[in-house]
């Protein structure tokens, strides 16, 4: 546990209390450009020194939360060896890219919230923006679980059942050896208006996030509306490497848009 954040849940607890009667999203990000384009979601005033910026956001109706995490000392983790602080994060930052914190601050965060709208975001290769249609699945019917995995090389390295929540072990148990999870975002429509930005390239990978800390992340998220009745929507996208944080942040806030409207018709059609 690490105390520090704990001190922003104190305040988040009275504004999401405020908040109450409106639907949360949240938005969850790794690596940079997808811990800055996150940023003004964040109600985390060290996060966020602007302010939170998700209230009733775009006054579409719902309230727009965001977790990521931070790289000492200068915010470039590629100046790091993986598993290093600089790679893997601030210890008092949230879903350090390491698979027992991500665990445990992934099912915080959604326990806090209970979202109905889930957007997971992680670093990419060369596409620009590149929405994964599919999550789990990897591996064989031998060995365990956390064998599935590539090393975090950060302390235990990897998902061991001990190590992690137990909804985390039942996700992994559960969608691997060819058992998947389909996104639930409106992929065809997002490929569409992020490509009417002109930022570079958009297109859904039909494969998965993979079998490192990406995809793990998007399991999660696939994995919560899974088992959570009135979820609307979770998916993950990848964003390139040499993406500007501006472009991100653009792509994003139209992502938000796209998703938000769409899950205001979903749940109007009920």
């Amino acid at each position: 546990m690490r105390p520090l954040r704990y001190l922003g849940f104190a305040a988040l607890a009275l504004s999401t209390w405020a908040h109450a009667e409106r639907p949360v999203a949240v938005l969850m990000g790794y690596w940079p450009p997808t811990n800055e384009m996150l940023r003004e979601w964040s109600a985390d005033a060290d996060r966020n020194p602007r302010g939170w910026q998700g209230g009733n956001w775009r006054g579409l109706g719902f309230d727009v939360y965001a977790y990521f995490p931070e790289f000492p000392p200068d915010g470039d983790p590629t100046n790091d060896q993986i598993g290093d602080v600089g790679s893997v994060g601030s210890e008092v930052s949230d879903l350090r890219v390491d698979y027992q914190d991500t665990s445990e601050d992934f099912w915080r965060i959604v326990d806090t919230h209970r979202p109905v709208v889930l957007i997971t975001t992680s670093r990419g290769g060369d596409i620009t923006w590149e929405l994964e249609a599919l999550e789990g699945g990897h591996a064989g019917l031998t060995g365990l679980p956390a064998d599935d995995w590539f090393s975090d090389r950060n302390g235990i390295g990897l998902p061991v059942r001990a190590s992690i929540d137990p909804r985390s072990w039942a996700l992994i148990s559960r969608y691997r050896a060819g058992r998947q999870l389909a996104s639930t975002l409106p992929l065809r429509a997002l490929v569409r208006e992020i490509a009417y930005l002109d930022r570079g390239t958009v297109q859904i990978d039909r494969a998965t996030s993979g079998n490192y800390l990406s995809g793990f992340l998007g399991l999660h998220g696939l994995g919560y509306q899974a088992r959570t009745p009135g979820v609307r929507m979770a998916g993950h996208i990848h964003v390139g490497r040499h993406v500007s944080v501006q472009d991100a942040r653009a792509m994003m806030t139209r992502t938000l848009e796209v998703v938000l409207e769409e899950a205001g018709r979903r749940a109007a059609a009920r």
